[in-house]
């Protein structure tokens, strides 16, 4: 590990990089806020001596300055990890309360952590950098609408260590995320990893308010972790307790009346009476593919209680097990994205995958199988809200194999050369596919890995990516691609062409100048 960043070694740092760099000393002295310790004040959380510089010159540098300042870092030294930590630790200090919107930099990191794993080796700092500006463009938008709440110190008495568990169950089942809070920072100073999942596990798949916000925060909150170091936690599950009951503890009550109007509490019924009835081998995978077509039937016509139910009858009489249920919800999420391409089915794949994530981390047989049910429930809650506005007619099990070239790689290449559909899909009008779909079909039959076809998506997001959503749902359909039984890939990647990013599109101005920044061509 490296040694802790203290305010000289900083500037030992940064006064080396400047020869590298040739302007950046100059860039200093045009940003005299740079050369100031920012402030802590006893109001925020103080993070580790590791962390905590790198914390305060993220929330001081301007958006126009913030490339060339890291990519001196980085050059003088900086490891990519503690780069990662401190982006993902300044969005959980900042944003605790904040809208939605400025904790997608939060939600954002393991996404653009897997991208960076599988990029090539000269652009694998590109979608840190645009973590990096996702995060301070959110932190300046934050500070001109006005006062936000950050996480701050503890308050109140902690429980007893033997009384946390029972306390934070009590706690989030009372919607009262301040005693969630202190619980949970006992949880976390007494019992291991496993034994603190197995506690958010099943509240993660609880509510589905913020269009599933919810459960990608704990998978990806999750998930980072165990990139940047477990010694990183306490702040974020704080943090995380807190937005399970609400993001912003003003709307908790709203937040708790929509509640009763979803599936969850017949879910948790479901489970209650299946205890004990379940086959050993109920969460495995493969299977026939019947019961997969028949719950998400009941699916695309928005037939929320009769979808649950009908799992939850499979599962207990040994006709299905969890793998086909499973594929079932992928297939689902990846329709809904399809019949209304937009943001509502970006969140249907990516809570979707969140909600897999959390069950495959789960060793509770209730509380796997809550999850699951959950997730059949949750499509139907999104099917409702999409069908407003209008769903076309598409089945994704009925899709057509378009032709591609023979090569794997000019195969790909003709996928991403157009967009996927044109038109619209605003009330009362429609929208045509085009070849896209059709040929990223034929593509996962041809080269079943799709490894060129992820290569040069990954490329164009680095080239051309101008919001998070373009990270993460790329991110969730690509590994429920290898998540779903081989029958359905080809049926999975003609649906995430929908919200990939296409060769026909304008390069990003932001990536462009991470690119100069990094020095990438």
């Amino acid at each position: 590990m490296s040694a802790p960043w203290t305010r000289r070694s900083f500037l030992q740092a940064t006064g080396a990089a400047s020869t590298q760099l040739g302007g950046f000393a100059s860039l200093l002295a045009k940003c005299p806020g740079l050369l100031q310790d920012p402030k802590v004040t006893p109001e925020l959380v103080r993070l580790g001596p590791d962390i905590e510089p790198l914390v305060r010159l993220i929330e001081a540098t301007p958006l126009e300055r913030c490339f060339e300042v890291f990519a001196a870092q980085l050059r003088a030294g900086l490891p990519y990890r503690q780069l990662m930590a401190a982006l993902f630790l300044t969005g959980i200090r900042n944003f605790k309360s904040a809208s939605t919107g400025a904790m997608h930099s939060v939600f954002l990191m393991h996404s653009v952590h897997q991208f960076s794993l599988d990029a090539r080796p000269e652009d694998r700092l590109l979608p840190l950098f645009f973590a990096l500006d996702n995060l301070v463009t959110y932190r300046e938008q934050v500070a001109k609408s006005g006062p936000h709440e950050p996480l701050l110190p503890l308050q109140g008495t902690l429980p007893a260590a033997a009384a946390a568990s029972d306390e934070f169950r009590a706690a989030m089942d009372d919607w009262d995320g301040e005693r969630a809070d202190r619980a949970m920072v006992v949880l976390l100073r007494t019992r291991g990893m496993a034994e603190i999942g197995e506690h958010l596990w099943p509240y993660a798949a609880r509510d589905q308010n913020h269009i599933g916000h919810k459960a990608i925060f704990v998978a990806n909150a999750w998930r980072t972790l165990q990139a940047i170091g477990w010694q990183h936690a306490e702040p974020v599950l704080r943090a995380l307790s807190l937005a399970l009951v609400s993001y912003h503890m003003r709307y908790a009550k709203a937040a708790r009346e929509r509640f009763d109007q979803q599936p969850y509490l017949a879910n948790v019924e479901r489970v209650r009476e299946m205890k004990g009835q379940l086959p050993v081998d109920w969460a495995g995978t493969g299977g026939d593919a019947g019961p997969t077509h028949e719950v998400l039937a009941l699916l695309h016509d928005g037939r929320t209680n009769d979808a649950c139910a009908l799992a939850a009858s499979l599962l207990r009489d040994g006709k299905a097990r969890a793998g086909a249920l499973w594929d079932a919800v992928h297939l689902g999420a990846a329709e809904l994205m399809m019949r209304q391409p937009g943001i509502d089915g970006v969140h249907a794949v990516t809570s979707s995958n969140a909600l897999h994530f959390c069950f495959r981390a789960s060793g509770r047989t209730e509380s796997r199988l809550l999850i699951l049910l959950q997730a059949i429930g949750w499509l139907g809650l999104f099917h409702a809200t999409m069908a407003e506005r209008g769903l076309h007619l598409v089945h994704i099990t009925e899709l057509t194999p378009g032709e591609v070239p023979a090569d794997e790689v000019a195969a790909a290449r003709e996928v991403l050369a157009e967009p996927p559909f044109t038109g619209s899909l605003a009330r009362g009008g429609s929208w045509t596919a085009a070849a896209g779909p059709a040929k990223a079909f034929r593509c996962a039959q041809l080269f079943p890995e799709a490894e060129a076809l992820c290569a040069q998506a990954r490329q164009l997001i680095f080239r051309k990516a101008t919001e998070e959503h373009e990270y993460k749902f790329p991110a969730a359909i690509f590994e429920d691609y290898r998540l779903v039984d081989a029958r359905w890939r080809p049926h999975m990647l003609a649906a995430a062409v929908y919200f990939l990013r296409n060769a026909s599109e304008p390069d990003s101005p932001v990536m462009q100048r991470a690119r100069e920044a990094l020095g990438v061509k």
